[in-house]
């Protein structure tokens, strides 16, 4: 039964899916991609049933190992196609008549269009300007009281903190910086 449950047996399922016709074949092939790469620093026992991996354990490894040669946000992306390739994996596994593969709709294809879009948008306008507060509150106006916060924190990569409350506490920011700490890897 474990065999059924192995990296060989996720793979393998992934081209069905694009050879049936199932899933886009380009879709299918970066699960694919996403799913040899990560799944790829598993020993031998490890990836004999994928039902029994923690992903966020493996990615956390897999970043420790290959972290320098993927942006976070590739890391993000890599791990939600593993999530998706082994939640349609499992689901087809339970119950083979009833799969139906979540390939995303247009709904979230289109808001994750615009939210690259507006990230591209004010990439340009910081470079384009200086005072870093003032370009969000030109860029957005922001909707009941938030603002959104630019910080660079290295030469290429500027994070965007949304949401903020006009009137945020010193106990509040010591919640979001906690969350945020908690999240860095390494020293």
């Amino acid at each position: 039964m474990n065999s059924q449950k192995s990296k060989a047996a996720l793979l393998e399922f992934l081209d069905y899916l694009a050879r049936k016709g199932l899933m886009n074949k380009t879709t299918a092939s970066s699960r694919k991609a996403a799913v040899n790469n990560v799944l790829g620093i598993l020993d031998d026992d490890e990836a004999a049933d994928v039902s029994k991996i923690d992903l966020d354990d493996v990615m956390r490894r897999f970043s420790n190992l290959n972290g320098l040669n993927y942006t976070s946000d590739s890391l993000t992306t890599y791990k939600s196609r593993v999530r998706s390739a082994l939640d349609d994996f499992l689901s087809y596994l339970e119950n083979p008549m009833a799969f139906r593969p979540s390939t995303g709709g247009t709904a979230r294809k289109s808001q994750e269009r615009a939210r690259v879009s507006l990230v591209e948008t004010r990439k340009r306008s910081t470079a384009a300007s200086s005072p870093a507060v003032e370009q969000t509150s030109e860029l957005t106006p922001p909707a009941v009281a938030t603002l959104i916060l630019p910080i660079p924190i290295r030469a290429d990569l500027t994070v965007y903190i949304q949401g903020l409350p006009y009137d945020l506490t010193q106990a509040e920011a010591s919640k979001i910086a906690n969350v945020i700490r908690a999240m860095a890897v390494g020293d």
